[in-house]
């Protein structure tokens, strides 16, 4: 698949700006696997988060001229079924690799938030529950 995901400007990077090593990103998973099952979260509250993730680096891909043999309409689909194809893909190896997945693309801080705002009873802003 040449879909990929844009990392978001991740709030848990040291001030230096250099990312995480590996092993404090696998930590940070943990943990946050810990938090998700704590909130009560499933795998499969977890999927739609998945989709966005995989989705929108479909979008930027798309936006920066993926697969350009093919008309703008085939393009679009392409590159948003192979998205389809890869969050199926990650969602169907549990929350663990959901999570992994999202700080990967997100950090640590930003899927903690996403998570606690997925969590049974948690009240948005704008008032969706």
């Amino acid at each position: 698949m040449t879909t990929s995901h844009q990392h978001a400007d991740r709030g848990d990077r040291p001030e230096s700006g250099t990312p995480p090593r590996p092993d404090q990103e696998v930590q940070g998973a943990a943990a946050l696997v810990r938090l998700a099952r704590e909130l009560r979260l499933t795998e499969t509250d977890v999927d739609e988060l998945v989709y966005e993730m995989v989705h929108r680096g479909a979008s930027g891909a798309y936006n920066n001229g993926a697969h350009p043999r093919l008309g703008d309409l085939d393009a679009f689909d392409a590159v948003h079924d192979d998205a389809d194809q890869q969050a199926s893909a990650i969602n169907n190896c549990g929350l663990e690799a959901q999570v992994a997945a999202l700080v990967g693309a997100f950090g640590q801080q930003e899927v903690e938030r996403m998570l606690r705002d997925e969590a049974p009873g948690h009240t948005h802003p704008n008032g969706v529950s």
